[in-house]
C-alpha cells in the first residue's frame, strides 16, 4: 500500500469515527433517571459506558460501508443494515451480534430481526477460590491488593471501587424495590455505598477487617481519575477500573499461570452468596433476586450466567 492509500485509509477511518460519535450524541441523554424519562428510555442512551460501546458498533458499520464505497453520511436503510448483520455477524458471538443490532436499531430508528450467531458461545466457570485470590493479591501493590480482596468479598465491579462512599455520604437509590433481607446470612461486617451502571446507588457488605483497612486509606480530599474516558472522583486510596483490572490479570498470570479476569471475582461472590442463601432455606427465586440486587443487576435471570462451576477450581 502506498503512502497516499494509507493516508486515505486513515482519513476514512477518522471520518467513520467522527460520524459514529455524532450519531450516538444525538440519542445520548445524561444526568436523568430512567424513571424520569419514562417510555422514552428505550429510545435513548443514558450512560457513557453504553454510548462508548454503541459508538464502536456504529464505527464498525460505517467502516464496512466505506469499504463498499458508500459514504459514512449516506442514508442507511433497513435492508442494508440487515445485510450487514447477516454477513458480518458470521464472525461474532451472540453477545457481540446482539449489541451491534441494538446499537444500529436505536441510532437509525429501525426495527431489526434477531440474528443467531454462527459462532457458539461457551459458558465456562470463571469463579476464583479464596486461596487463589490470596495468592493473586500477594503479587499486587497494596492499593490493588486491598481492592482485589474487597471485590471478592463484596461483589462490586472494578470501576465501582472508585465510587465507594460511606453510607451516610451516598444514599441508596430510593425508587427501586429493594428487599429487606439483602444481607441475610452475612457474618460480622459493615456496609458501604457505591454507584454502579446507570447511576444505581446500592449498599455493599464487607467483613469488618476490610472495612477497617479501607477507612485507613481515606484521602483528605477527593481525587480525580479518568477511567475509560470517564472522569471519576474517589475518596479512598484504592485501585479501580481499568488499572485494577490490568493489575489483577497480570498478578493472576504470575500466581496461577493464567487469568480468568477480575470479573471472575464477581462469579465467585455470586456462587458463595447463593450457597449461603440456599443453606438458609431461601427459595431459589428469592435467592436469585437477592443476589441480583446485591450485585446491582436488579434482574434475577442475569445471575444465572454467574453460576457455572470451574472443572479445575482451586482449593
Amino acid at each position: 500500500m502506498g503512502q497516499g492509500d494509507e493516508l486515505s485509509r486513515r482519513s476514512k477511518a477518522l471520518s467513520a469515527d467522527e460520524q459514529a460519535r455524532r450519531l450516538v450524541s444525538q440519542v445520548l441523554v445524561l444526568g436523568h433517571k430512567k424513571s424520569d424519562l419514562g417510555a422514552h428510555t428505550r429510545d435513548l442512551i443514558t450512560s457513557l459506558g453504553t454510548a462508548r460501546n454503541y459508538q464502536q458498533c456504529l464505527k464498525d458499520f460505517l467502516e464496512w460501508r466505506l469499504a463498499a464505497g458508500v459514504g459514512v453520511d449516506a442514508v442507511a436503510c433497513r435492508l442494508e443494515i440487515e445485510n450487514y448483520l447477516s454477513v458480518e455477524g458470521k464472525r461474532w458471538r451472540q453477545k457481540t451480534l446482539d449489541q451491534h443490532r441494538q446499537a444500529l436499531a436505536l441510532v437509525f430508528c429501525v426495527t431489526l430481526p434477531v440474528f443467531d450467531a454462527d459462532i457458539p458461545t461457551f459458558v465456562d466457570g470463571r469463579a476464583y477460590s479464596h486461596s487463589e485470590v490470596v495468592s493473586i493479591a500477594a503479587r499486587q501493590c497494596p492499593r490493588h491488593s486491598l481492592s482485589t480482596h474487597f471485590v471478592f468479598h463484596s461483589g462490586v465491579r472494578a470501576v465501582e471501587m472508585y465510587e465507594l462512599r460511606e453510607v451516610h455520604e451516598l444514599a441508596r437509590t430510593a425508587d427501586r424495590p429493594w428487599r429487606d433481607d439483602l444481607f441475610a446470612g452475612f457474618a460480622e461486617g459493615e456496609l458501604f455505598s457505591t454507584t454502579g451502571k446507570g447511576g444505581l446507588v446500592r449498599l455493599v457488605w464487607v467483613p469488618s477487617a476490610l472495612a477497617y483497612a479501607l477507612r485507613n486509606v481515606r484521602l483528605d480530599e477527593p481525587r480525580e481519575v479518568i477511567d475509560r474516558g470517564i472522569n471519576r472522583n474517589y475518596v479512598f486510596d484504592v485501585g479501580g477500573g481499568q488499572n485494577l483490572s490490568e493489575s489483577f490479570t497480570q498478578a493472576s498470570k504470575r500466581a496461577l499461570g493464567y487469568s480468568l479476569g477480575i470479573h471472575g471475582l464477581r462469579h465467585a461472590y455470586v456462587q458463595r452468596r447463593l450457597e449461603t442463601l440456599l443453606g438458609l432455606k431461601f427459595a431459589v427465586i428469592d435467592a436469585l433476586e437477592i443476589v441480583s440486587q446485591n450485585k446491582g443487576h436488579m434482574r434475577p435471570e442475569i445471575t444465572l450466567a454467574y453460576t457455572p462451576r470451574r472443572d479445575d477450581h482451586g482449593a
